[in-house]
Order: structure tokens, then sequence, then C-alpha cells
């Protein structure tokens, strides 16, 4: 199956129309994204398809953008779902993984009241995130980011950090371009 680049556009325009509607009309669009989809198919056999698929995303930054500790923000997405307590689903972001921290996986102490607690705190809101440089993506397809959820109307706070303080998380200084102990807590928004 074959997309053309009409069906590409009409898809993205499709997107980002229903993040507009789910995120309500009061908040604006604050990141352009172009999205370059690169397809190779190969039929194996009539039931198996093996497929590649490259995206490229380039950041173009409009007035209004969220800026978290004088940086735009890489992106912002509205949390539906909290997978456990260092992954979620948003949109358009798709599935997220807190980056530099571990909580319990399941069956294990601890698993339920992590996954609470994020849930608690990012759940049906709007995130902003700050999407490793260097990795992007983790060996899940998961995006890599520093959370960042509102606090009040000048501050944002840490999610990542926020769990560690906690005690439902720990920190995991993984090879990406952060480094936890530079983190704080609160962060000046814009």
């Amino acid at each position: 199956m074959r997309l053309s680049a009409t069906t590409v556009v009409a898809l993205i325009a499709v997107a980002f129309l229903a993040g507009y509607l789910l995120a309500g009309t009061s908040q604006q669009p604050t990141v352009t994204r172009t999205l370059t989809v690169d397809r190779t198919q190969t039929a194996t056999i009539v039931s198996t398809i093996v497929q590649t698929t490259t995206l490229t995303t380039t950041r173009t930054t409009t007035a209004g953008l969220v800026s978290i500790g004088g940086k735009p923000a890489d992106m912002v997405a509205r949390v539906i779902r909290v997978v456990d307590g260092d992954t979620f689903d948003g949109f358009p972001s798709g599935r997220v993984r807190l980056a530099d921290i571990n909580t319990p996986e399941r069956n294990q102490p601890g698993y339920m009241e992590a996954t609470n607690a994020l849930r608690g705190l990012i759940e049906g809101k709007t995130v902003y995130l700050d999407v490793d440089d260097v990795a992007v993506m983790d060996s899940y397809n998961r995006l890599v980011a520093v959370v960042y959820v509102d606090y009040n109307a000048t501050h944002v706070l840490n999610v990542n950090l926020w769990l560690v303080v906690n005690r439902y998380a720990e920190i995991r200084d993984f090879r990406n371009e952060f480094n936890p102990s530079t983190w704080t807590l609160y962060t000046p928004r814009n």
C-alpha cells in the first residue's frame, strides 16, 4: 500500500484538527511540525509485508510558544492515558517515556502507587516536553523527555523530579542530553 503525498497531508491535517479540538479552543497550537514520511514496502508472502518508515520532524518557532526556563518547549501534548509510573500516551506526542527516572514494573512493590501518582499529576492535562536531542526515541519507540506540567501562572513542575522527590521513582541517568543533578522542581515559564 503506497500513500500519496495528498493522503499524507490529509492525515496530518486531520490529526492536527483532532488534537486542536481535544485540547480545547482556548489553547492555540504552539509548535508547527513538518512531517515527511518515506515508505518502502516489500511483499514476501501475500499475507506478510515488510515495511520501513522514516519520520523526520522540523520544529518551527511560532509566536506564543511556551518557554520552560528560557528554552522553548519541544512539544506540547495532551495526556490521554497513563501507562505506568514513567510512561504515558499523549496527543500528538504518542507514547512518552520520562527521561532518566525509573519506577517499579508491573507486579513489583510500588507499581500501583507510582502509576496512580503520575495519573493524578498529569492525566487529562496539557504537558510540555523537553525531548531528548541525543536519542529522541528509546528502544521501545517511546519519545524520551523531561515532562513539565503547569504549577501556577508563572511556573511549571518538573514531573520527572517530582516522582523522585516523592519516592515513586529513582534517578537512572541514561545516555542522553539530560543531567538530573541540574533539575529543579519548579521552573519559570515564558
